[in-house]
């Protein structure tokens, strides 16, 4: 099969493939987590950056037979990602303030399982809600 793309087509796809990578693999400690498919499909993608015009965004290191993103393409891309985490932030810490107050709750059979889903939910929007009025200011760490 035979794809083709534009040059812009292309860069969204390089990026898609160099966030997804941070997210699949950033946190991984052990390289047999690694997604093989998805790695040489990467690396497939990041082989075609000088036929689209982006050898400033790719080099490959001989001695490793890896193309890897040079600092251009992490600089500009990386934008992306920190937008996304500065978004979801709050409400992962909302979700996990929550989580850690009905997990309490629950080994103290204060409430059961039932219970558990409606104040979870009803946590997960109470801690939001301080954190879009108050920010990260009315967070204490106990």
């Amino acid at each position: 099969m035979k794809v083709e793309m534009t040059k812009d087509q292309y860069k969204k796809m390089l990026k898609a493939f160099y966030l997804g990578d941070l997210v699949l693999h950033s946190m991984k400690e052990d390289n047999e987590e690694n997604d093989d498919q998805y790695i040489s499909t990467e690396q497939y993608v990041m082989s075609l950056a000088k036929d689209f015009g982006f050898e400033d965004y790719v080099e490959y290191d001989e001695s490793l037979g890896q193309f890897f993103p040079t600092p251009l393409m992490e600089q500009e891309f990386e934008v992306s990602m920190r937008k996304y985490e500065e978004e979801i932030l709050p409400d992962q810490i909302a979700a996990t303030l929550a989580r850690n107050e009905v997990e309490q709750r629950l080994k103290q059979n204060k409430i059961n399982k039932e219970e558990a889903i409606h104040l979870l939910l009803e946590l997960e929007d109470q801690f939001l809600n301080q954190l879009e009025q108050k920010g990260f200011t009315g967070l204490y760490i106990k």
